[in-house]
């Protein structure tokens, strides 16, 4: 043992490969980025790790495989962690101290593969709060390896100066180092549990959400609203005052704060849904949430499982899509695939109120029922799309109080990927797009019914005239949202700065078009990944045919109303 860790302490000058394993839910994510310095997304349930990351700190690399429960692959992601663990240098088995029992199995399996193992703990201020115990020292004599119970920073130390491997293995039991201590069902796990108000609380707090977000006496909306005002008003006629060349004033005022500015406007309300959403995820609930619904959902073709992939795809559908490849069934995989893109993602939240807004001086109720509307058509897809069923594998996680500090983690994870995105993508787009409406072909700066985009744009505007749209402008807007749904209200804001002026049904119409197509690049990227690119474009064509059919019935409808 003391050859081994001395040549385990060699292999961290010259770039040792640590490679974190252990079941789903473990906490392989938090600790890599504490580690690396990372900021992985994680979450309380199964999926959200779908394939290795690797990063570089102090001459070792770490890697964060997919959780998963034997060394035979059950699923993609599982195949991937074996993989991982094939080829590391040291693995970091991390176990749930709540579920300490289950995960020594793959403990043992690690251990007897050969390769150097040391075990980390996690969960033992929540084992404590529930009268169980554990003793590190005596853990480690029981199964012959290094176990850890210290801070991640301790740990950290540990391996950059090489772990020492000398255990003397001991004949002792499991209970003489671990006690699980209350191992039954709180009231709020039997509460959660229970199907029908595990649906019924999460129905609420969705309705609670967009509540809190939408209703023009909450704070989400007061903030909208002084946000704009700050971005579009003050900084705008701060920068354009020094300015001169009305091109450049316009580009900057039109494009730049109009355009990609007027998006940043949402950020107070996209931060209420995404708070929300964390705290399902952190205090378990969606997780218990997959548990209790996956009779229900067998109904429809779908485990409980999916129940991740459409939260998740209320934050973004790329990710959502990132979480099927645990599935064990490539047809259960694509079917929830195919069915994604209806759950309103939040960045169709601005274009929903880019077009309701000014028609409803509270438009809670109705953005409101077009996200409820999207889930209820993902379930119908799910069930009319042909092929088997999938069964549920997955880590339940007991009810408890989210941690401040992950919350605050999260909600700052989620906000600064949106603020980069509309900082490089949103805006990029905009200048773009500002440049073709601005220039004639002879590039002579013209007004924007005589652009280069006009010309182009007037082309495709009669596939929307049966949405009450004749606007040009409208129609490349809303072409716009198959690169990203944010430059959908980026363009409507930059090229019609008064407003988009249309009636209730054209509106609506307009809406249902968004609700129904086909998600960003990113989700069809992610789509070609785990699908493959033939399958991706059937549903591709599929999803845009439905968009424009549905947006038309819905302006028809409404029309004669």
């Amino acid at each position: 043992m003391k050859a081994l860790a001395k040549r385990v302490g060699e292999k961290a000058e010259s770039g040792k490969r640590v490679v974190l394993a252990g079941n789903p839910n473990a906490g392989k994510t938090t600790l890599f980025n504490f580690l690396t310095k990372s900021n992985l997304r994680t979450g309380n349930f199964h999926g959200v790790t779908t394939s290795a990351s690797e990063k570089r700190a102090g001459g070792i690399t770490y890697v964060d495989a997919p959780g998963l429960y034997a060394l035979s692959g059950y699923s993609m992601e599982e195949e991937c962690a074996a993989e991982e663990i094939n080829n590391a240098d040291l693995i970091i088995n991390i176990v749930d101290a709540l579920t300490l029992e289950n995960s020594l199995n793959l403990t043992r399996r690690l251990i007897s593969s050969g390769k150097p193992v040391i075990v980390y703990v996690t969960k033992l201020s929540k084992l404590k709060r529930r009268g169980g115990k554990l003793d590190g020292d005596a853990l480690s004599s029981y199964l012959g390896v290094p176990v850890f119970t210290c801070s991640p920073k301790q740990l950290k130390r540990e391996i950059e100066s090489g772990v020492d491997f000398k255990v003397t293995r001991k004949n002792l039991s499991l209970s003489s180092c671990y006690g699980a201590g209350r191992e039954g069902l709180s009231r709020a796990d039997k509460l959660f549990y229970n199907r029908f108000f595990a649906l019924g609380f999460f129905i609420a707090a969705i309705a609670l959400m967009f509540f809190t977000a939408f209703h023009p006496a909450m704070f989400g909306a007061i903030l909208k609203e002084l946000t704009e005002k700050f971005i579009c008003e003050t900084l705008g006629g701060a920068i354009t005052s020094k300015m001169s060349n009305p091109a450049v004033i316009s580009l900057v005022d039109e494009g730049i704060l109009g355009g990609a500015g007027s998006v940043l406007s949402f950020i107070p309300q996209l931060a209420v849904l995404y708070l929300f959403l964390t705290l399902l995820d952190e205090s378990g609930i969606t997780s218990a949430l997959a548990f209790a619904t996956d009779g229900l959902f067998e109904k429809v073709r779908l485990s409980g499982r999916a129940a991740f992939s459409l939260v998740s795809g209320f934050g973004c559908t790329a990710a959502a899509i990132m979480t099927t490849r645990g599935y064990s069934a490539q047809s259960a995989q694509k079917r929830t695939i195919a069915v994604l893109p209806y759950v309103p993602c939040g960045a169709k939240l601005p274009v929903f109120l880019t077009f309701l807004a000014p028609l409803f001086s509270n438009p809670f109720p109705v953005i409101t029922c077009f996200y409820f509307a999207g889930l209820s058509l993902s379930l119908l897809f799910s069930f009319l799309i042909k092929g088997g069923n999938e069964g549920m594998l997955s880590e339940v996680t007991p009810i408890s109080i989210p941690s401040f500090t992950t919350v605050i983690k999260k909600l700052y994870f989620y906000l600064k990927g949106f603020i980069i995105k509309v900082a490089g993508v949103v805006t990029a787009f905009c200048v773009v797009s500002w440049f073709f409406s601005h220039f004639s072909f002879s590039f002579e700066y013209t007004q924007a019914d005589n652009s280069i985009l006009a010309s182009f744009s007037r082309l495709i505007v009669p596939l929307f005239y049966p949405m009450g749209i004749n606007d040009w402008r409208l129609a490349y807007a809303a072409l716009c949202g198959f690169i990203a749904k944010e430059n959908v209200a980026a363009t409507v804001a930059m090229l019609m700065p008064a407003g988009a002026d249309l009636g209730l049904s054209s509106a609506l119409g307009m809406c249902a078009f968004i609700l129904l197509c086909p998600a960003c690049v990113s989700a069809f990227t992610a789509s070609c990944k785990e699908a493959g690119l033939k399958f991706t474009l059937k549903c591709f064509v599929a999803q845009t045919v439905i968009a424009f059919l549905g947006a038309y019935a819905v302006h028809l409808l409404f029309w004669l109303i």
